[in-house]
């Protein structure tokens, strides 16, 4: 259990630089241009570490649903506008506003979805994200 938190951490911590990076890149480039050199590059990576493993009979079956490619296609298009807006609002205030929408939206969905029971902390801490995201927008 403690290594996933280390793990969501080191995610975390990731997701901040690339979004700062990519923000300051989509000055000079089209944010779309960016994000597609990402995803070559992690396709590069990917094909690297399945080829190492060979994990080619696990790799091969998921790629073939349909699925995976609106999903690919929404990672592209994420990783443009998390340039886009941290172009324009700097990296602090997209990923406040960006996590506050995600765990409300993850709220919703883990209840509607999937039946988890919530008891109040879940909301109030969702909650006091939102209110951390307006603060941190407010200029």
């Amino acid at each position: 259990m403690e290594s996933a938190f280390v793990v969501a951490v080191v995610v975390g911590v990731s997701i901040a630089i690339q979004v700062l990076l990519v923000g300051r890149a989509s000055q000079d480039v089209p944010p779309l241009v960016i994000s597609t050199a990402l995803q070559s590059s992690g396709l590069v990576a990917g094909l690297i570490w399945v080829a190492s493993q060979r994990a080619w009979s696990a790799a091969i079956p998921i790629v073939g649903k349909w699925w995976w490619l609106p999903l690919g296609a929404l990672g592209w298009g994420i990783v443009a506008a998390l340039g886009y807006a941290s172009a324009r609002l700097g990296a602090s205030t997209t990923l406040a506003i960006v996590v506050a929408s995600q765990l409300v939206t993850g709220l919703v969905l883990d209840l509607t979805t999937d039946g988890i029971e919530i008891s109040i902390r879940q909301p109030l801490g969702a909650g006091l994200l939102v209110v951390g995201a307006l603060l941190i927008s407010v200029r």
